[in-house]
């Protein structure tokens, strides 16, 4: 007896050793968090889950509770259509090293009812291979992988209470059949496997090896064939032979299953709210998109309201997201009217003090000066020059502006004796700036050139009938030519070109 509980003590002093060293080769990875990305609308739909986590992480994801073999792996995935709410897990292992379950050599073959074997994992890893080795038979095989709350009970009593993580049956071949599903530190594991019923018996209990992780095979059994029954009445003796099956694992450090549900999220309804369908060319106009959390319009810009300036009729889209990530569209059609092309002329050019001038606006059907005047025409009589801003309505209310500046010039000596009928003549007008003034009489003449401001450029007295001038150094434009003679003024319009 003394004998028999030394060596119970080294077996279990070894088996926390090695659950030690396992622990001390990884960290428990944090569990991931899960969104999900398509579910939106009405059932059925598809959805892309994923996990976040290192990418050295292997990710499983699992349809159940309890986990099982997985239904995908990696850091995404792609469901199937759905046709209601569903719920799936995900976990990620932190690998350390593959190892396979040793087994003892065959026995004897074994027909009819299954057989195979429980355990108590040592230490976290993911199944990732399972096979019925052919030394007994070599025909189809049936495997079941089960998880157990506790060790099931010994023959005669049976237990229906655990999760069946993994079952086919009748499977052609005889290779290894790729799994994964994970098992953490302390989870009671059983395994059934035949081919075409037969089992592959060796003694029991073993005391196996995964890596450097030491534990017992015991006996497990139900009183069912494995190839036409589902898993049931499962028990254990503490005698007997195990059924041999093969297990392939990945150790390492697994974070908890997290899990995710899959709902039908609605796409939000957004709109559009504000300003006007129809504005006038260059008027801004305010539109503000309702209806979700976050919006993208077809400007580019990223606000829940925007003011943009059309200059002619546009379309505006916007794209609303809801929290979950569905979307929305919304459509507004802007309508752009023309403004009025307005101008405006003056009756001259230049006005001498005291002088009035008709200013004439046209390209609208209403006006408004800014003299307060609302007619066509007005006149004007300014001192010194002077801009007039006209502001032109057209028929579908739209604005435009206009200004005109009008020019003032002293014309020193022109008085209420001002000639009323010229009889001077200058040529060529328009003129490059060579250019040639005859006046009907030889009196001394006094003749001023002045610019459009009222600027004095050039004065000259003469007595002759003929006068040539020389303004070709001046700028283009318009310049006026004002003779005095015997209490007479003339004023004349020269073009420079």
């Amino acid at each position: 007896m003394k004998k028999n509980y030394i060596k119970l003590f080294t077996v279990a002093g070894s088996f926390i050793l090695a659950i030690n060293s396992i622990n001390a080769q990884c960290v428990i990875p944090p569990t991931p968090t899960i969104t999900g990305n398509g579910a939106c609308g009405s059932f059925p739909l598809t959805t892309t889950l994923t996990a976040t986590g290192a990418s050295t992480l292997q990710t499983g994801w699992y349809a159940n509770s309890f986990g099982g073999n997985a239904v995908g792996t990696g850091s995404t995935y792609a469901t199937p259509s759905l046709t209601a709410s569903t719920v799936y897990y995900a976990a990620q292992l932190a690998a350390t090293t593959t190892e396979s379950l040793t087994l003892p050599s065959q026995s004897s073959p074994f027909s009819g009812n299954v057989r195979g074997y429980y355990f108590t994992a040592p230490t976290s890893f993911v199944i990732t291979g399972v096979r019925v080795p052919t030394d007994a038979n070599s025909g189809n095989a049936s495997v079941a992988i089960i998880k157990f709350p506790t060790v099931p009970p010994l023959y005669s009593t049976v237990t229906n209470t655990f999760d069946i993580l993994y079952l086919v049956q009748n499977v052609v071949g005889t290779g290894t059949m790729s799994v994964n599903i994970p098992v953490y530190s302390g989870d009671i594991i059983g395994v059934l496997g035949v081919r075409n019923d037969v089992n592959s018996y060796a003694p029991a209990p073993y005391i196996s090896n995964l890596g450097t992780n030491t534990l017992t095979l015991n006996r497990l059994g139900m009183q069912f064939p494995l190839s036409t029954t589902v898993p049931q009445d499962l028990w254990t003796e503490n005698g007997g032979s195990i059924s041999r099956t093969e297990l392939y694992t990945t150790l390492g450090c697994i974070n908890a299953l997290t899990a995710y549900t899959v709902n039908a999220n609605p796409n939000p309804t957004v709109s559009i709210t504000g300003g006007t369908t129809t504005v006038c060319a260059g008027t801004p106009v305010s539109l503000t998109a309702n209806g979700a959390v976050t919006y993208t319009w077809n400007t580019a810009a990223t606000s829940s309201t925007i003011a943009p300036t059309p200059t002619t009729n546009t379309t505006y889209s916007v794209v609303g997201a809801s929290a979950t990530g569905c979307t929305g569209t919304a459509l507004q059609t802007v309508s752009v009217n023309p403004s009025p092309s307005v101008s405006a002329v003056s009756s001259t050019s230049l006005l001498c003090v005291g002088q009035t001038a008709s200013l004439t606006a046209s390209g609208a059907s209403s006006y408004t000066w800014n003299t307060a005047a609302t007619t066509t025409i007005i006149a004007v009589s300014p001192s010194v020059t002077t801009i007039y801003t006209v502001t032109g309505t057209n028929a579908l209310g739209c604005t435009a502006n206009y200004t005109i500046s009008q020019a003032v010039s002293v014309c020193s000596g022109l008085t209420s004796n001002q000639n009323t009928t010229s009889s001077l003549r200058s040529y060529p007008n328009p003129t490059n700036g060579l250019f040639t003034i005859e006046t009907a009489n030889g009196a001394t003449k006094t003749i001023i050139v002045s610019d459009i401001t009222g600027r004095v450029i050039m004065d000259n007295t003469s007595n002759s009938e003929t006068v040539n001038l020389n303004i070709s150094h001046f700028a283009n434009g318009i310049y006026y030519i004002k003779v005095q003679s015997d209490n007479i003024t003339e004023i004349i319009k020269v073009v420079k070109q």
